[in-house]
């Protein structure tokens, strides 16, 4: 962004983000760490955008599509998308549209699984692969914190096991019936999203949480949670503790969200808990303890979440991540990380013994 500045002084920096919650990271970062004063940043989403473009723009993906091409069309223009797979959909990728001066695309995981969105519409529209970086070779440069995975098992509650394991006979029903070819795939989907959904709220998440923060007490921690209302009360019960702790998640508003991702990465905070809104791009380096207490099955979202917690910092030896699971399913998908992931300085295993009321 410097660099462009120089060679176009009158230039115009449109940032394509996927979510609000990206939207807030630039924006905190922008003003922390490159000063730009904030009458030179503009952010456009559903929650309003400036009558002019600023110097530097921040646009959320669906406002993008709109909006983009139009500065680009008044002003020489860098484009730089974060995340950038999630802008090589036929909708989303109307945002790419136009004349750059320069354009830069930013993912950890910029192929796509479902499509050739990466060569059909990224690569056209922001040009090659121009460098590729992976988790032993940022270890390798002290680009990453050495880290150790601690993988915690849960129980669930009597009910909760009785309707999994109904749900699992009902998903084995449909996959006999799948596999002889039966239109029956929307029924499993269905099936299987509901499975996830009484283990992802398992009752012994949330005190299991509160005893691994205990645990950690004074480190600077990040908590996911799939559910806002569970990180609601994983922050209440954390207050009550005298645990120093703020979140952020969409429902809040864009001041508040703002303000308590600024102070958690001054240190005013000791703990964040949240949801899926800082899956992607929270840059808080003195981070050394991530809490999954909940996730859903994607490898992209556990990537994400793994880099959240593994920048150095002066000062930090290590990261820990540990991740709360509750059903042989989550197990399986822990163990082939762990395979996949030999850059680990250690992988643990260990069984929670906290109660539900803890």
């Amino acid at each position: 962004m410097l660099s462009f500045q120089r060679a176009f002084p009158n230039g115009r920096c449109v940032i394509i983000v996927p979510t609000l919650a990206l939207l807030d990271q630039w924006y905190v970062s922008l003003r922390e760490d490159l000063a730009v004063p904030d009458q030179q940043i503009g952010t456009y989403s559903g929650e309003g955008r400036p009558a002019q473009p600023a110097q530097v723009n921040i646009m959320v993906v669906n406002t993008a599509r709109s909006i983009a091409s139009t500065i680009a069309s008044k002003f020489e223009t860098f484009l730089i998308v974060d995340e950038c797979h999630r802008s090589a959909s036929p909708s989303n990728s109307l945002g790419l549209q136009g004349h750059h001066q320069a354009t830069l695309g930013l993912s950890a995981t910029p192929k796509r699984d479902y499509d050739s969105g990466l060569e059909d519409t990224l690569i056209p529209a922001l040009g090659d692969v121009i460098f590729t970086y992976d988790y032993n070779e940022a270890l390798r440069d002290g680009v990453i914190s050495p880290f150790e995975l601690v993988n915690v098992s849960i129980g669930l509650t009597p009910n909760e096991r009785s309707e999994y394991d109904a749900l699992s006979r009902r998903v084995a029903i449909l996959l006999a019936r799948l596999r002889k070819g039966e239109l029956v795939e929307e029924n499993l989907k269905r099936l299987l999203r509901s499975r996830a959904a009484v283990a992802a709220t398992a009752t012994m998440r949330i005190p299991t949480t509160l005893r691994l923060v205990e645990e950690n007490r004074g480190a600077r921690t990040i908590i996911f949670h799939e559910r806002v209302q569970a990180a609601e009360e994983i922050k209440t019960l954390l207050s009550e503790r005298r645990i120093n702790a703020t979140i952020y998640h969409s429902r809040i508003s864009p001041v508040v969200r703002r303000d308590n991702l600024r102070l958690f990465r001054r240190g005013a905070f000791d703990v964040i808990v949240t949801c899926r809104a800082l899956d992607e791009g929270t840059n808080v380096p003195e981070t050394t303890v991530a809490i999954i207490a909940s996730s859903t099955a994607s490898t992209r979202q556990r990537i994400q979440r793994l880099g959240r917690v593994l920048r150095p910092a002066p000062g930090k030896s290590r990261a820990t991540i540990f991740t709360i699971f509750a059903t042989d399913v989550e197990k399986k998908r822990l163990i082939r990380e762990a395979l996949a992931l030999p850059e680990a300085d250690s992988v643990s295993w260990r069984r929670a013994t906290v109660k539900a009321n803890a």
